[in-house]
């Protein structure tokens, strides 16, 4: 047994090697050691570099787990499959092997089976005698080692192998260092690809469960867990938000290892991100890092989803306001106007002065229709005022049209629906129909001075029919009727007309008239 250099001396010695094919080998070797950044590669390229160098028969080289001081990588040259298939399980880093991880020196063997340390081999293994190790050392620690056994020219390693094995392992924890750091920085590359995309979704309009099971699948992927779920906690009670792979519930209660990355909104934790596995992955501190990120953007995003159902609510709130109060202001109204006239009726019957009987009761019947019109629209309203769709249908962008031209007016305008709007307005007209409701209203409320607009909507005849009427003060023969002519325009180009007139009350009547289908 002989023992070469600690690792601050691996390269101590080279100049004994004298020869020239020799060195050139070995400086082919060292380049080809560090070509390539990816690390699986670059170890088993280190293991069929040393073992064509030194000429051995085998070389293997293991890497050792940080948490249990074994092995949990071992990559190997010089065993065909076949025998492999009927060997035993591969070293685990005892016996000789370990040996260079406790005592991390160059060590070459001349009979394994008389070493110390030696533990014997698993059944079918081939037979080996002789024995040569270096440790792999990355920024001052052990990385691993590499092994090469059964030198083929020669009956046992030489003193000069010691120096070629010492140079690789020096070379090859260069290449497994840029390797680690290559890896790392892909690593840390993916997750901040996956926070970038999954924290812009909310602002996208992207559903928060989608969001949700996004990160878990994306987690899931880069971390290897086999589930993986957001599970936000309310009044004690806990709810999954995203889910990917196995339930983490039953994993848990059947003994498996779970990791939990708290979650945060407003300083309070609402819920938690968990990982499962069969056993403890020993995950690095990126991995961490990472998770971290996720949980922040999973906050973000719940915040975000929550302040956005307020404003939703706050809006259904306004509306329901609105739809009362038009209520108020013109069914009750009209409701206790019609009940006046019924008295009325019944208490004059022969009232000199006053229209039939007739006449009076079909007016009456006309009350009530345009009061039912008036109440079908408002339970319409109350049933899509809580809508959250992103495509508003016919009757909501109208009313939307409506809100926000008259929200500080002094008169708040009357909206009727008739027929099946939403149905048979196409996409095209209704962009139409907002242009000209908002030009009519705006005109109403800016010049006719009057205290009272309807607007009715109609479908009827296969027309789609908008008035809008007033009871101010006409239209000035002097006016600009520039918007008006723009009206006109838009009914010549959906094949309708545009029309204006007086009623017998006085005020405006626009009525704007287009087939539904040309």
């Amino acid at each position: 047994m002989i023992m070469g250099e600690g690792p601050d001396g691996l390269l101590s010695g080279v100049g004994e090697i004298d020869d020239p094919r020799q060195l050139r080998e070995l400086l082919d070797a060292v380049l080809v050691v560090g070509r390539g950044l990816d690390l699986d590669a670059a170890l088993q390229r280190i293991v069929d570099v040393a073992a064509r160098v030194l000429d051995a028969r085998y070389c293997a080289l293991g890497v050792r787990s940080e948490y249990s001081g074994l092995l949990k990588e071992f990559v190997y040259t010089g065993i065909d499959e076949q025998t492999r298939a009927t060997m035993g399980h591969l070293p685990v880093g005892h016996g000789l092997l370990g040996v260079l991880f406790d005592d991390p020196h160059v060590l070459r063997v001349e009979e394994l089976n008389t070493h110390p340390a030696s533990v014997g081999f698993p059944p079918n293994h081939p037979p080996m005698r002789t024995f040569l190790g270096a440790p792999i050392l990355v920024r001052g620690s052990v990385f691993g080692s590499i092994y090469l056994t059964e030198k083929q020219s020669a009956a046992d390693f030489s003193r000069t192998d010691e120096k070629l094995i010492s140079v690789l392992a020096v070379a090859a924890g260069i290449a497994v260092d840029n390797a680690r750091l290559f890896e790392l920085t892909l690593v840390r590359q993916r997750w901040v690809e996956v926070l970038a995309r999954r924290g812009s979704e909310p602002l996208a309009g992207i559903p928060l469960g989608d969001t949700m099971n996004g990160l878990c699948s994306d987690v899931a992927e880069l971390t290897g867990a086999g589930g993986v779920a957001l599970i936000t906690s309310f009044g004690g009670q806990d709810r999954p938000r995203g889910r990917s792979g196995a339930d983490v519930a039953d994993v848990a209660a059947s003994g498996g290892y779970v990791i939990d990355q708290p979650f945060t909104v407003g300083g309070r934790q609402i819920g938690r991100l968990s990982l499962i596995y069969e056993r403890d992955p020993h995950l690095p501190p990126e991995m961490y890092a990472g998770l971290a990120g996720v949980a922040e953007i999973a906050s973000l995003a719940i915040a975000y989803d929550e302040r956005q159902q307020m404003a939703r609510d706050l809006e259904v709130l306004a509306d329901r306001h609105r739809i009362a109060r038009d209520l108020h202001d013109h069914v009750i109204q009209r409701l206790f106007a019609i009940g006046i006239a019924l008295q009325t009726m019944s208490m004059n019957p022969d009232a000199q002065g006053r229209a039939d009987p007739g006449t009076r009761m079909a007016t009456v019947i006309a009350d009530l229709d345009a009061t039912v019109a008036q109440i079908r629209t408002s339970i319409f309203e109350l049933q899509t005022a809580s809508e959250s769709s992103a495509v508003k249908s016919v009757r909501r962008r109208v009313l939307d049209v409506v809100e926000q031209s008259a929200a500080h007016a002094p008169v708040t305008p009357s909206v009727r629906f008739d027929g099946a709007v939403d149905t048979l307005v196409p996409d095209d007209l209704a962009s139409h129909l907002e242009a000209v409701v908002r030009e009519a209203l705006s005109n109403a409320l800016r010049h006719s001075g009057a205290g009272r607009i309807d607007i009715v909507v109609a479908v009827a005849d296969e027309d789609l029919v908008v008035t809008v009427a007033d009871d101010g003060c006409g239209i000035p023969s002097d006016a600009h009727r520039r918007g008006l002519r723009n009206l006109a325009d838009r009914a010549v180009e959906c094949g309708g007309r545009l029309t204006l007139a007086v009623p017998a009350g006085g005020g405006t009547e626009l009525k704007w008239v287009v087939p539904l289908e040309e």
